[in-house]
């Protein structure tokens, strides 16, 4: 875990030089999201580290792996050379033209070097120079919800279904201001609505099921990408309950092969730059 912890620091030692400007100074707030973990960590030394939270299930990376393998139209998961589904089911989800989802043969294309690619350069921009350079206008219709009902409204679609943050409804109880993550309810959303249909009028799941294969490419898109919003809103949240409750107020960074998603960094930037105006 301290291995994780200082993934930051580690990555910028190996630079030749290291850069101090791009070296988080302790204490920082650690947010670990990887197929194997999704942490909150404050570090306030080199050896000491704490747990802030961390999810009780399953983590981020496996849920968006398995929703992958749901989504996914067969003959992408088929041709794919990458086991990263994941950073498939990103580049599946804001795919522009036909030819970006079924085109997987080169590197060129791969979704792992996307992914990878994409990242370079971040470090070093400011927020505003993130969003105008980085993300381009492919993110442009997100948009910071305001509080939780904001961001339930901003998940309707408009076939019906839509997908919450975790723990946010009254049956979360207590957890809702807690630092838990959860991930396991957000794949059996998705595994719903896969199978079964959707009322419009009501916008609830009825019992009818469904054939994967009648699921329009557009709807899967509209599935992954929702996924990811609620996902990543989740620990957003849980990030912010963390920083509130740390009082030297330490930067914050992003760790972990799911760190790479460029949704991610899009929201994450346009998050801070929204708490920095209000």
């Amino acid at each position: 875990m301290q291995a994780h912890a200082l993934t930051p620091r580690m990555a910028n030692a190996l630079e030749s030089p290291p850069s101090s400007a791009l070296t988080p100074g302790f204490p920082f707030l650690s947010v670990l999201a990887s197929g194997g973990h999704t942490l909150l960590i404050h570090s306030s030394g080199l050896t000491h580290h704490r747990v802030l939270g961390s999810t009780n299930d399953i983590a981020i990376g496996e849920c968006l792996d398995k929703a992958a393998r749901i989504v996914l139209p067969a003959e992408l998961l088929q041709t794919t050379k990458s086991t990263m589904y994941g950073a498939l089911l990103e580049r599946f989800a804001f795919s522009q033209a036909e030819h970006e989802v079924t085109n997987t043969a080169g590197t060129r294309n791969d979704p792992a070097v996307s992914a990878r690619d994409r990242g370079k350069g971040a470090a070093g921009c400011t927020a505003r120079e993130y969003l105008k350079k980085k993300s381009g206008g492919r993110y442009a219709w997100y948009r910071v919800p305001a509080n939780h009902d904001d961001a339930t409204r901003m998940s309707a679609t408009k076939w019906g279904w839509g997908f919450d943050q975790p723990l946010t409804k009254v049956h979360g109880g207590t957890k809702i201001n807690s630092l838990e993550l959860s991930f396991s309810g957000l794949l059996t959303a998705v595994e719903r609505v896969v199978r079964f249909r959707t009322d419009l009028a009501s916008r609830k799941l009825t019992k009818i099921e469904r054939s994967i294969e009648d699921i329009t490419i557009e709807e899967r898109k509209d599935i992954a990408r929702e996924l990811m919003r609620a996902a990543f809103e989740h620990v957003a949240y849980r990030m912010i309950l963390a920083l509130k409750s740390i009082p030297d107020q330490p930067a914050v960074v992003m760790s972990g092969g799911v760190a790479a998603n460029s949704f991610l960094r899009h929201m994450y930037v346009d998050l801070g730059e929204s708490l920095r105006t209000r």
